[in-house]
């Protein structure tokens, strides 16, 4: 039988991304032709370009500083003051269920924080409580999708009896946030500055 060959083949997926810094660290913005699919920030640049990698193994991936750079400089304002929705738009991707949690959790207010079994309640499946804990864990937007301010049930407690919960970078950023509160949203904001490569 006849085939196209190559030609039925789809090509890779062009994902363009820029790179700056935030402050909670190393932040890169990865866009496709819909929108923004990955807000990332680490601790270093190295472990940027690894995870966008792991992310879009199948996908041409094309640092382009010049093109992204009006979209991350948006991005760095935001998480400088994240106090409103996230506006630009997003390529989200996922399954049925993690869009559904994705979804709710864009509904929690800057200061505010919410339980991965309140937010399985919301979304109608009261039971898929550890479904919900690893949707927030895949989710590929950062502070855009603000899934750090799902927490265990009962919150941030004290750090005396929760040492150990309170390490992870879900509690860094909602402290962040807290900090954000109350100096009443006045922080400065730094100008984006790509990282140069090594």
């Amino acid at each position: 039988m006849f085939r196209d060959g190559p030609l039925t083949r789809k090509a890779p997926e062009t994902i363009r991304y820029g790179t700056s810094r935030c402050a909670l660290g190393a932040l890169l913005v990865a866009s496709s032709e819909r929108g923004i699919v990955s807000i990332m920030v680490r601790s270093t640049q190295a472990r940027l370009i690894r995870d966008i990698a792991g992310r879009f193994p199948k996908a041409k991936l094309v640092r382009d500083e010049k093109a992204s750079q009006a979209t991350v400089a948006k991005v760095v304002r935001y998480i400088a003051a994240p106090f409103r929705p996230f506006a630009l738009a997003l390529d989200i991707r996922g399954t049925e269920l993690q869009r559904r949690v994705w979804s709710e959790v864009r509904k929690i207010p800057f200061g505010e924080t919410s339980t991965y079994s309140a937010i399985a309640e919301a979304i109608g499946a009261p039971k898929a409580i550890r479904a919900v804990a690893q949707a927030c864990s895949r989710s590929w937007f950062a502070f855009a999708v603000p899934c750090h301010r799902v927490l265990h049930k009962g919150g941030p407690a004290p750090q005396k009896q929760v040492r150990k919960r309170r390490d992870g970078r879900q509690y860094a950023w909602v402290d962040y946030e807290a900090k954000l509160r109350v100096a009443g949203f006045r922080r400065p904001v730094a100008p984006a500055r790509p990282i140069r490569p090594p």
